[in-house]
């Protein structure tokens, strides 16, 4: 529809500008005028094809390629993103919720399945986005204090609608501190080792780092992926990371089923308003 209205005013255009009243001269142009037309309407469509669709599963993706092409620009900005770190390969941005951030990679990293971010001396984007965290959540919220407040989590390949890896930054639900800090003494340090908890009426493998730092081996991708047995796939996970009163912090892993329709989605575990808090 759209190419004939278009063809139909061209032709009326053309007619009346160059007085075109015999209909054999008319008739040869009605060729080149139907070619301009299409040519006209695909650079429309393409162009109207690169604005950012959060439906998009590649929206989170195509705004981290904006971020950088700004932070890039002079003078650099981080817009549509909050900040852009360049030389650690991570932008941060504000998530869907009154109280949430997103942590995504520079790099085209579809999610948690990716083999390149479960190695020991992969880049330790759960320790940034600990970092970020801290900074980011008391500015909208002062009484988020103390690191047992604090949540991230990712979600598995079959909860998530978003093709670029993005670890969510808020608070944690003050039931799950409340149930994980009941439970200290009796969670493992270092391995997960079959302890089960359930939160928010799914269960989760847990276990604790005394360590403060979430890089190389405290790499909650590397301790997940190396837990896993032989029939079970990074895809299917989902992971939280909860900050532990005493020092340390929570690892938290749920894994989807299909049998049971599972989904596993540990992004369930924050309070992403930060209202129990």
């Amino acid at each position: 529809m759209e190419l004939v209205t278009l063809f139909v005013y061209k032709i009326i255009f053309l007619k009346n500008k160059l007085s075109l009243n015999n209909r054999n001269t008319l008739m040869k142009y009605l060729f080149p005028i139907l070619l301009t037309c299409i040519a006209e309407l695909s650079f429309i469509n393409i162009a109207g094809s690169q604005t950012l669709d959060q439906n998009d599963r590649n929206f989170l993706w195509q705004k981290v390629q904006q971020c950088v092409a700004n932070e890039q620009g002079q003078p650099p900005k981080p817009d549509p993103c909050l900040y852009v770190d360049l030389n650690n390969r991570y932008v941060v941005a504000n998530g869907s919720n009154p109280v949430e951030y997103l942590l995504m990679p520079t790099d085209k990293i579809e999610g948690i399945e990716d083999p390149n971010i479960s190695q020991s001396n992969s880049i330790p984007y759960w320790q940034y986005a600990w970092e970020e965290a801290r900074k980011y959540i008391p500015s909208k919220k002062s009484q988020v204090q103390y690191r047992n407040q604090y949540g991230l989590a990712i979600n598995s390949k079959q909860a998530r609608n978003q093709d670029q890896l993005h670890i969510h930054m808020s608070c944690i639900k003050q039931s799950v501190t409340m149930q994980l800090e009941t439970n200290d003494n009796k969670i493992p340090i270092g391995n997960f080792n079959n302890f089960i908890l359930t939160l928010e009426n799914n269960q989760y493998n847990i276990m604790h780092l005394d360590n403060d730092s979430l890089r190389n081996n405290n790499n909650p991708f590397y301790l997940v992926n190396q837990s896993l047995g032989s029939s079970q796939k990074m895809a299917d996970q989902s992971i939280a990371v909860v900050g532990r009163r005493g020092g340390g912090y929570y690892i938290l892993k749920t894994e989807s089923d299909i049998t049971k329709g599972y989904n596993a989605a540990a992004e369930k575990l924050l309070d992403e308003d930060c209202s129990t808090q």
